[in-house]
């Protein structure tokens, strides 16, 4: 029994259908909120991103304070994601910056709007990338995120991203995307073969100065990252909707109800309910 179950989950990562079957268990028990708090744009609806807000130097100078002493003892892997991610129970606090950001308007109201109302936060994350040499790793190659059929990320750099040395994001829209082979195993592609599928089709790097942040959707664009050769720390905001394949990363799931108590100082404006619900409190 043990084995099969080993298998299952193997396999549960390699083969996409098997991501659908999950998601049909609670496909009876969501429900629509679908009132429109914001104006989706056409760029973000049918190529699947957008420009994002803009953090204040005051929220950059605080978070960089906030988290020298644990950038200062991350310890790099020589393999697996060439990242890690610094937010941890201990900064479920309104007064944080980066879970102001990630409950603001300019965030919150715009997923709500993407996914119709349908949707749950994911992760809110500060990634740390190390640099690194050699052969590509992990998430350093072309792949989607298989967490969900529609995903939304608002990635935020905290430190200027201007050169290709410091490690941008690169993506392709979804309607370039889909130039791509499609496979019913998960891919992770070499620059190389990518090109080659892709044919004319548009690379698109987001470089940005501190505080500068871009609205991708990692599950219907193909996309690269952290490939630095000098650090880099930027935030990621992400949400799924209300039936993903793979449940919210374990400080949202495992501890929603902080989460919320936050969430209720940063958006009195919204139902205890509704937070509730994006947040699986």
């Amino acid at each position: 029994m043990l084995a099969l179950r080993d298998m299952y989950q193997l396999l549960r990562w390699r083969l996409i259908a098997l991501r659908y079957l999950g998601k049909l268990r609670s496909y009876f028990t969501s429900r629509p909120h679908s009132d429109v708090r914001t104006t989706v744009d056409e760029r973000l609806a049918t190529q699947g991103y957008d420009t994002g807000p803009t953090l204040s130097p005051e929220d950059l100078a605080r978070i960089r304070t906030l988290y020298a002493d644990r950038i200062a003892q991350v310890i790099p892997k020589p393999g697996g994601h060439p990242f890690v991610n610094l937010v941890g129970p201990e900064d479920l606090d309104p007064e944080n910056p980066i879970l102001r950001f990630a409950f603001s308007p300019a965030i919150l109201d715009r997923a709500h709007d993407y996914f119709g109302g349908r949707f749950r936060f994911d992760s809110i994350q500060l990634l740390y990338s190390w640099p690194t040499e050699g052969k590509l790793l992990e998430s350093q190659m072309w792949h989607r995120d298989y967490g969900d059929s529609k995903s939304l990320h608002c990635v935020a750099y905290v430190n200027e991203v201007l050169t290709p040395e410091h490690g941008p994001f690169g993506f392709v829209d979804r309607i370039d995307t889909r130039r791509i082979a499609a496979s019913p195993f998960i891919r992770r592609i070499s620059d190389e073969q990518f090109a080659r599928e892709l044919g004319d089709g548009v690379l698109r790097t987001f470089y940005g100065e501190a505080g500068e942040s871009v609205f991708v959707d990692p599950a219907n664009c193909y996309h690269y990252g952290s490939r630095c050769k000098v650090p880099r720390l930027a935030i990621f905001v992400t949400f799924n909707t209300d039936r993903p394949f793979v449940g919210p990363v374990p400080l949202i799931r495992n501890h929603a109800r902080d989460v919320l108590r936050v969430a209720r100082e940063l958006r009195p404006d919204l139902s205890d309910a509704y937070l509730s619900r994006i947040l699986g409190a």
